[in-house]
């Protein structure tokens, strides 16, 4: 792209959050949770983004996506930010959602487990980097959660099967108290609840952190297929909005933790400076997107009785509100790696 053609988008994209905001602004509920990688909602409600882009937008707060989606379907938000596990089970089950967006991955790429760690205490018996000695443990974890997916990814490239382990379901704010108390061996958690368990529980260390080549569990941005209809402007301002934020979050990351302090309770700062920058901050929608769940994520889910069944990735994903802001927003996208065009939709 030239850079007179750069110009005339930031120009027409100036010209419509102008004529958005002059216009009433208009509602929209966002769903979002108590992890790092949420920073980009908390960003475009802080800094006025979301309000920039002509929305009126409301943070509806849950423990887990499970949860979440249960709101989204009721009504009570009309967008969910969230991971992949829960939202690929639900379509399974005939739950009308859709993926317009990805709230954390790798546009580039169709592996991606950067924000998930393993990790333990040496009174389990486990060695950083040993994954093999998971065998027979305890594991504290979310069930049915992008944890739960990580780990099982990570035990079967190892040789190993959910029943090698002990899964104990541990909400993810109770998971680094369960790892001090010696309730569980290890923990399997998102961040900050990684970060927070290997800087604060005594000799707590990650056995192994991202690394997984078979999984691709990156964060999504939901919406349902009435919202679709009935909602399509809010849903092109918010992914312009969001798209601005991340791009905030990227160039800001320790002023972006400081943000997210306000909104996630129990996190020190300097975990939270850590934690922030275990994710990859990237909406956009590819073929890597498709392929990372029709070859890696679905097939997993199916096997593992997870998914009721296989359900074709186009059929659940919706490209047309990315496609969007590469109208009329491309500069906020210019920071990151170009996307193959066979990578393309």
């Amino acid at each position: 792209m030239n850079r007179r053609t750069i110009l005339a988008a930031a120009a027409l994209a100036l010209g419509l959050s102008t004529a958005a905001t002059a216009q009433q602004a208009l509602p929209l509920r966002i769903g979002a949770a108590n992890a790092t990688d949420h920073a980009a909602a908390f960003i475009g409600v802080e800094r006025g983004i979301f309000a920039k882009h002509g929305l009126d937008a409301k943070l509806v707060m849950y423990q887990t996506g499970v949860e979440m989606i249960n709101g989204l379907l009721s009504g009570a938000q009309d967008v969910n930010i969230m991971g992949s596990i829960p939202f690929l089970a639900g379509v399974s089950n005939g739950q009308p959602l859709v993926l317009i967006g990805h709230l954390h991955g790798d546009a580039v790429n169709m592996s991606y487990s950067m924000n998930n760690s393993i990790v333990a205490t040496p009174a389990s018996g486990i060695k950083e980097g040993d994954v093999k000695a998971l065998k027979g443990k305890k594991i504290g974890l979310p069930r049915g959660t992008g944890a739960e997916g990580y780990l099982l990814g990570v035990l079967a490239a190892n040789g190993m099967k959910d029943s090698d382990v002990t899964l104990v379901n541990i909400a993810p704010s109770n998971q680094t108290t369960a790892l001090r108390q010696g309730d569980v061996d290890a923990l399997a958690a998102w961040e900050p609840w990684g970060s927070i368990s290997s800087l604060r529980v005594p000799g707590a260390y990650r056995v192994i952190s991202g690394g997984c080549d078979a999984c691709y569990d990156p964060g999504t941005i939901l919406t349902t297929r009435a919202n679709i209809a009935s909602k399509a402007e809010q849903l092109r301002r918010f992914m312009v909005a969001f798209s601005e934020a991340h791009q905030w979050l990227r160039q800001n990351y320790d002023a972006a933790a400081e943000i997210n302090m306000r909104w996630i309770q129990g996190v020190d700062l300097d975990v939270m400076k850590l934690s922030i920058r275990r994710s990859g901050y990237d909406l956009r929608v590819t073929r890597n997107t498709l392929d990372g769940y029709d070859k890696r994520t679905i097939p997993a889910l199916v096997g593992d009785k997870r998914m009721a069944k296989t359900v074709p990735a186009a059929s659940i994903v919706d490209p047309q509100f990315y496609k969007h802001v590469e109208q009329v927003a491309p500069q906020f996208f210019s920071d990151l790696p170009p996307i193959p065009a066979d990578r393309r939709l």
